[in-house]
């Protein structure tokens, strides 16, 4: 495999991740939905932030290291649990209902409050950790160049900053804001749920591995 097939291939891995729908898809349209355009996008950044940090560290090999600690991705499984669980108590206690004017997309939390949010929700989600572990583990090899391994992640950053940025400008549109200004608790608690259940696996999977 050459140096710019291993580039593409991990790039490609990892925008298959898209299709499957998670916390960090969740945060990202809940944001744009509920707080407008602005706020998805700088949810969206935050998650884009927390994949450069895990993308680092696989190419350093650390995220094969926590992988293969039980101990320590067991606690890493409890902490994100309990966070997700509490995201979800934020979500389905709800707040306010939505104003659909273009003055909304300034409202609800600080953009830095969204990024730090996103940043959080994809760090404590440690199936990145194991899906960075096992994607360089096939694409990447002791005699990879440097430079393909910054091409591959600047390539994942990129990738993963777009992504999130077009979720954010799809679930801003006004007509969709409209409808949700109808459905607006019904979506939070269905999203609250959503994080409660991956919090609670993730609880469980861990103290089973302890």
């Amino acid at each position: 495999m050459t140096p710019m097939h291993s580039v593409l291939l991990t790039i490609g891995l990892f925008g298959l991740t898209f299709l499957s729908p998670g916390p960090n898809l969740l945060i990202v349209v809940q944001s744009s939905l509920s707080s407008g355009r602005a706020a998805g996008i700088a949810a969206g950044c935050g998650v884009a932030a927390g994949d450069a940090i895990y993308a680092a560290l696989g190419l350093f090999g650390m995220a094969a290291l926590i992988a293969e600690s039980g101990d320590l991705f067991a606690v890493v499984k409890i902490v994100g649990g309990l966070y997700l669980l509490w995201l979800a108590w934020k979500m389905m206690k709800g707040g306010s209902a939505v104003i659909v004017e273009d003055a909304c997309a300034g409202s609800g939390f600080p953009s830095a409050n969204l990024f730090v949010r996103g940043l959080v929700t994809d760090l404590a989600n440690p199936q990145t950790v194991l899906f960075f572990a096992s994607i360089f583990a096939v694409t990447l090899t002791a005699t990879t160049p440097a430079w393909a391994k910054a091409v591959s992640w600047l390539g994942i950053v990129v990738v993963s900053a777009t992504w999130r940025c077009l979720l954010s400008f799809a679930f801003s549109r006004r007509r969709i804001r409209a409808l949700y200004g109808r459905w607006q608790r019904a979506i939070e608690r269905l999203a609250g749920a959503a994080f409660a259940t991956f919090g609670a696996k993730l609880i469980v999977e861990g103290i089973s591995a302890k």
